[in-house]
């Protein structure tokens, strides 16, 4: 995960600094957070939302690491189609830790009991469209609750944030990711009835890489998912060898 010297400079330049910042505090951030195993012991415990959330949370940290590599990727590449494409997939891969967070804060309240919590979990993590290969599985939630429990939890952080800030987000990537008008946008140029198409080489501002929205999705992500880790680590019994002992690694 890194950034050419031609893309810092042409980010310098557009004060998009930022997300320099957020490449050097992301590649930290998922260093510090991986677990390389963890080792089943007994006795098992009477509850089993520990274990089940925290191979959840890893899975899930996991596939956001690779999103923001090609977020970074895209970047490099100067393809702005990778960049949004990806970032959508990360406020979506955000989404469905933001539901857990949402779900885990109801059920210690005692809003919901451990068996709703745990259908939310295996929905979450087993959930499947196709039946083809998986028949018995469940579906699946659909995206948009997701997005709205990003907004959902980040706004009970901070309540300046504005309603559907991120459902707002992730629409705004929608209309660039999919082939309609905005997706279209870049391919072509028209001036003076010359029509222009776009080369492959051709350089796109690196304002349309749409960087605003994955830095505000990235650091959403690092809040949401150390709070997480941080509630389920002191409020679970975690039947891990790795943890009986000191802090995973």
């Amino acid at each position: 995960m890194y950034l050419k010297k031609t893309i810092k400079t042409q980010l310098t330049n557009d004060d998009k600094t930022f997300v320099i910042e957020d490449l050097i505090e992301l590649k930290r951030f998922f260093s510090k957070n991986h677990i390389k195993k963890l080792t089943l012991i007994g006795p098992k415990p009477k509850s089993l939302i520990g274990q089940n959330a925290i191979i959840f949370i890893q899975s899930n940290l996991f596939r956001a690491n690779k999103l923001v590599s090609g977020v970074f990727d895209g970047l490099n590449n100067q393809n702005f189609h990778t960049t949004t494409l990806v970032t959508r997939a990360l406020v979506e891969t955000t989404g469905a830790l933001a539901l857990f967070e949402k779900k885990y804060l109801q059920y210690q309240k005692g809003e919901i009991d451990e068996h709703n919590l745990d259908e939310i979990l295996e929905t979450l993590y087993l959930g499947v469209k196709d039946k083809r290969l998986i028949p018995e599985a469940k579906d699946p939630f659909n995206v948009m609750k997701l997005i709205d429990a990003i907004d959902s939890v980040m706004r009970r952080r901070e309540q300046k944030i504005e309603k559907q800030a991120y459902r707002g987000i992730y629409d705004d990537l929608s209309e660039t990711s999919h082939p309609n008008s905005f997706g279209y946008l870049y391919g072509h140029k028209i001036k003076n009835n010359i029509i222009n198409f776009t080369g492959e080489t051709e350089p796109i501002n690196i304002r349309e890489y749409n960087i605003d929205a994955f830095s505000a999705i990235a650091n959403a992500y690092m809040e949401i998912y150390n709070d997480l880790r941080k509630s389920i680590e002191e409020n679970e019994d975690l039947p891990f060898m790795e943890y009986k002992n000191k802090k995973p690694q």
